[in-house]
């Protein structure tokens, strides 16, 4: 599938945005910036309320998002039905605070809660889900004279929604997820150097199952941090907040420090977002409250009392929290309500991290996408 681009001029953003044009958003975070930014795809009047779990990267120097599912006409506590999109945006990047977007494309199908890959020059979509199924489909995005050009990958040998997943050297992985159906703590991984090889199953992360982790690379090693599992079949419904290291190497998971905010609580990452930060770190935010999400995963929350709280009951994670990972110890950089969702995209263009829309509460998503600069 080609689609012409609509009139772009790529801007690589190179330095770090200027700290007088940002105003921090609490008085207890030095040095961290978070700004709401302007502009939204407003073509589709249902996208335009905003979509979790969607795709998104960088392609060609531009914030591309695609894909996502919201309840545009009636509230999921009423019974409504969730839709899910397939447009392609990009918008180009600037020390502004204003993003102009344009439809660039559209995904094979309207799907979401897959993973996005990025790559030397092109974004890497695998596996998620349609309004009918789960997907085992893999395709690569990328940008040749201006025209916007979907190529088909290896499949996975299985299906795959709700996971996480990152690219360690040539070699894609995706950790956890719901594998064919069933909340799983598997690791598949594709060697980009080397395709016709297909997909390899790894060593599983340890622990009980993990849907909708956060993962991310960094000093070779892949690192996985949450998730949770549905009851059925035998299991009993669980929540995790430890985290794994993975060595390619060796093949061996090896326990890292939990997720704790400032007090030394532990933090359920589960539906957050992570990516590396520098050469030795990686930035967390989002995820659901671990206690009250395990109790409705229990049934102690349940149906149209449950769905239908202020979004302040829900209790999602609000602190901006760094992993180190050569000392192994965490560090909450700040409270910021921006972060508090659950589904959102993660992106960073090499200067600023943009946390793309999410849910405020079960069924309830935003459209609003902010900028978080670390001086």
């Amino acid at each position: 599938m080609k689609k012409k681009l609509l009139g772009f001029s790529a801007i690589l953003v190179g330095g770090m945005l200027l700290w007088g044009a940002c105003h921090p958003t609490v008085s207890n975070a030095p040095g961290v910036c978070v700004e709401k930014m302007k502009g939204f795809p407003s073509s589709d009047t249902c996208l335009v309320k905003g979509v979790s779990a969607m795709y998104a990267g960088m392609l060609d120097g531009r914030l591309v998002m695609a894909g996502g599912c919201n309840f545009p006409h009636v509230p999921v506590a009423d019974g409504g039905k969730k839709v899910f999109y397939d447009g392609i945006y990009a918008a180009t990047l600037s020390e502004s605070d204003s993003l102009d977007w344009q439809q660039i494309g559209l995904l094979p199908e309207a799907s979401a809660y897959g993973v996005t890959i990025p790559v030397a020059d092109a974004l890497i979509v695998v596996g998620g889900n349609t309004a009918e199924r789960s997907l085992s489909d893999v395709y690569r995005l990328l940008l040749k004279e201006e025209i916007l050009q979907v190529d088909s990958l290896p499949s996975l040998p299985v299906t795959i929604d709700n996971m996480a997943g990152a690219l360690l050297d040539h070699t894609i992985y995706i950790v956890g997820g719901n594998v064919n159906g069933v909340p799983s703590s598997n690791v598949y991984s594709l060697n980009l150097a080397e395709l016709s090889e297909g997909w390899k199953e790894e060593s599983p992360i340890p622990g009980h199952p993990r849907v909708q982790p956060v993962c991310a690379v960094q000093v070779g090693k892949l690192y996985v941090w949450g998730g949770f599992s549905t009851a059925g079949e035998g299991r009993e419904a669980t929540l995790s907040v430890d985290g794994y290291a993975y060595n390619p190497a060796t093949k061996e998971w090896k326990s890292v420090a939990t997720p704790t905010d400032e007090t030394g609580t532990a933090v359920s990452l589960g539906g957050g977002v992570s990516l590396p930060m520098g050469e030795d770190a990686i930035l967390c935010a989002g995820g659901v409250n671990k206690d009250i999400f395990l109790q409705a995963l229990q049934g102690i929350h349940t149906g149209k009392e449950y769905l239908s709280r202020p979004v302040e009951w829900y209790q999602f994670n609000r602190k901006l929290l760094k992993y180190d990972v050569k000392s192994d110890k965490w560090t909450c950089l700040g409270d910021f309500e921006q972060g508090a969702r659950a589904g959102a995209a993660m992106v960073s263009d090499g200067s600023s991290y943009y946390i793309i829309n999410g849910e405020l509460k079960p069924g309830i998503r935003t459209k609003d996408i902010n900028r978080i600069t670390i001086k």
